[in-house]
């Protein structure tokens, strides 16, 4: 999981890369390669001024480029930490995700969407009980890794980046982005903003993936 600076302010404005079926968590390192015109032209924006847009979730069944909001409205803010442009115009990169954020409304829509966006804040209400589920969470992935439950997990780094977490929300954001694969778990997960909710989402989900239910 990669450390998140702590000196980068979240824009009031962000551009907006509409992909279907994709879910970016905070903490989380999303590989892109960027190839159509319209984010060329996104790219070559955000690195000009702040190096931050956001991958949003399409929502299923609506026009990208017609509808008036085709994405989910909580995605997760990113940051571009590495960029390589080939000659042919094309870039591969790797967006680093910072803060859940909500779309409020669109600044631009042509040639590239820039949505106007507010922070979503992780709600705690039960500190001592969310350090519980955490720690009960971290456990039952370690034991599915270890009994090899977990698809593609047994040699992975997980266990031990796992151990070296405390956090409740660093925690349920690397159990998200790496033990939850179908996408519409995926976005769920990312607009749950109650930490122990969100816990408990996940205890269930590990629980069912291990058990085959």
């Amino acid at each position: 999981m990669e450390k998140i600076p702590s000196d980068v302010p979240i824009p009031d404005c962000m551009p907006i890369m509409v992909l279907g079926e994709a879910t970016h968590f905070p903490r989380s390192l999303m590989p892109l390669f960027i190839f159509e015109q319209r984010y060329r032209d996104m790219l070559s924006y955000a690195l000009k001024g702040d190096r931050m847009f956001g991958v949003a979730a399409a929502i299923p069944g609506l026009d990208p480029d017609s509808a008036p909001n085709p994405v989910r409205p909580i995605f997760t803010a990113g940051l571009i930490r590495a960029c390589i442009r080939h000659d042919d115009g094309t870039s591969h990169l790797m967006l680093q995700g910072l803060q859940r954020v909500e779309i409020i409304g669109w600044d631009q829509v042509y040639p590239f969407r820039i949505a106007t966006i507010i922070p979503v804040d992780n709600i705690s209400i039960d500190e001592e009980g969310e350090q519980h589920l955490a720690y009960e969470l971290v456990a039952l992935c370690q034991r599915a890794i270890d009994a090899d439950q977990i698809k593609d997990k047994k040699n992975s780094p997980m266990k031990k980046i796992l151990e070296m977490l405390s956090d409740p929300v660093e925690i349920a954001d690397m159990v998200g982005h790496n033990f939850v694969e179908d996408a519409f778990q995926r976005q769920e997960l990312l607009e749950i903003v109650y930490v122990k909710d969100r816990l408990d989402y996940l205890i269930r989900h590990i629980k069912a993936e291990t058990q085959g239910l």
